[in-house]
């Protein structure tokens, strides 16, 4: 599908800068100029994006902030399942964007439980009726996500 569209829109939700880098290089080496890229760093951010547009494809790291860190705000709290609450506002919105879990953690919290990275597509899909595109691990000094991201959207 997203090979075969001229422009598509995603959303990046990732809370490390680094790592939203890493991404949003990979993604545009993958696209060039097909790709118009949103970014998020946290709960709250993401959720008046997703308010406001619709997107074709969200990368979504499960761990993220509540809130972006703004004086007089209070310190933003990390959320270990906010990428979760993420999925719940891509699924509300009625749109058909396609979504690939990103994380540097080998298990993903579901309802309070640790889920190994490899078995969260099928748990979310079971628990939640909600359909993911893939789980990925990302692990800082292995180029390996980008190829299992590759082929995620090859697929699709």
């Amino acid at each position: 599908m997203l090979w075969n569209t001229d422009e598509f829109k995603c959303l990046i939700v990732e809370d490390d800068q680094f790592k939203m880098e890493g991404i949003r290089s990979h993604l545009s080496e993958m696209f060039h100029d097909r790709i118009k890229i949103f970014e998020c760093q946290s709960l709250a951010s993401a959720t008046a994006l997703l308010k406001s547009q619709s997107f074709d494809l969200a990368i979504i790291d499960m761990s993220i902030h509540s809130h972006e860190p703004q004086a007089g705000a209070g310190s933003p709290f990390p959320l270990s399942s906010g990428g979760l609450d993420v999925l719940f506002e891509i699924a509300s919105t009625g749109h058909n964007t396609l979504c690939v879990i990103l994380t540097q953690y080998p298990d993903i919290e579901i309802e309070s439980l640790p889920i190994p990275v490899d078995f969260a597509k099928k748990e979310i899909l079971e628990k939640f009726d909600m359909e993911v595109a893939g789980c990925i691990r990302y692990l800082e000094n292995d180029n390996q996500w980008k190829s299992e991201i590759f082929s995620i959207l090859e697929q699709l």
